[in-house]
């Protein structure tokens, strides 16, 4: 599930201010994602998977797949193996999603990797398709495009699939950025507190295991049963980089449902 943002409007005083901003897990609606893997020697891959479409999961797995590679020339490429300049290729990625060709194949564009001195874009497809006269008729300066059989699908499955962990980091970045655009930089410590869900004796051992990590208990919820944590903290992406993964491996093992977390945005004061 992705999940939703929600920030209470600050007032125009020149003090500092306070308001909510909470991440949960709630919706299932079509998005999409974006988060890093590790592609050949270690080289970061940035993948773009669309999620929360059951019909583009359905053709993924069932359907026809086709992959699009555009890779580019020596020399286009930096030490982390990412190829340069790919803004080139946005015009050819919007053709080929809207092509006439694609659409009447049932076809949809489901996930966009970079990384190994290339991008790879791929559609899933009902009937067959071929996009390889589009891909030929735009030739994009410093890459090789061409169109890609895919011939390992659970290993495309797997890439484009995000783990628990993407997904609630993916979450926890929206909010920072939420956080970021009303002037809170998320350095500065403050109360967050944090949403679980399950049966009493597994949340009583959650809150055990989590205490020496910081994590103390605010308050209990009755319908459902749940708590809410809290901890005084930074609300950076660093600090979500070092906890969240605290907190994932802990509901998979005491068997409850992590629901997000909240806290105040927090702005400098101004300047008179």
């Amino acid at each position: 599930m992705i999940r939703k943002v929600v920030s209470l409007l600050l007032g125009a005083l020149a003090v500092p201010q306070a308001a909510q901003a909470e991440a949960d897990n709630a919706g299932t609606d079509d998005t999409w994602m974006v988060y890093d893997r590790a592609g050949v020697n270690g080289h970061p891959l940035v993948v773009v998977a669309r999620t929360g479409n059951a019909e583009a999961e359905s053709l993924l797995r069932e359907g026809l797949v086709t992959g699009v590679s555009c890779r580019a020339a020596a020399g286009n490429v930096n030490e982390n193996g990412m190829p340069q300049g790919t803004d080139r290729i946005y015009a050819l990625e919007d053709r080929l999603l809207g092509a006439r060709t694609l659409v009447e194949a049932g076809g949809m564009h489901v996930a966009s990797v970079t990384g190994d001195g290339q991008r790879r874009m791929f559609y899933v497809h009902r009937d067959p398709v071929d996009l390889g006269a589009i891909v030929s008729a735009m030739p994009v300066a410093g890459f090789a495009c061409d169109v890609c059989a895919v011939t390992d699908r659970q290993s495309l499955i797997a890439l484009v699939t995000p783990t628990a962990l993407e997904r609630q980091l993916n979450g926890d970045q929206s909010v920072i950025a939420s956080l970021q655009k009303q002037g809170d930089d998320g350095h500065a410590p403050r109360k967050t507190n944090f949403w679980f869900y399950g049966d009493k004796q597994s949340l009583a051992s959650l809150s055990v295991y989590l205490k020496p990590r910081g994590f103390t208990v605010d308050h209990t919820l009755k319908d459902p049963a749940g708590v809410v944590l809290s901890r005084e903290m930074a609300v950076d992406l660093t600090e979500f980089r070092s906890i969240t993964p605290v907190l994932v491996d802990a509901v998979g093992r005491f068997g409850v449902e992590y629901d997000g977390w909240e806290t105040f945005v927090v702005r400098p004061i101004s300047a008179p």
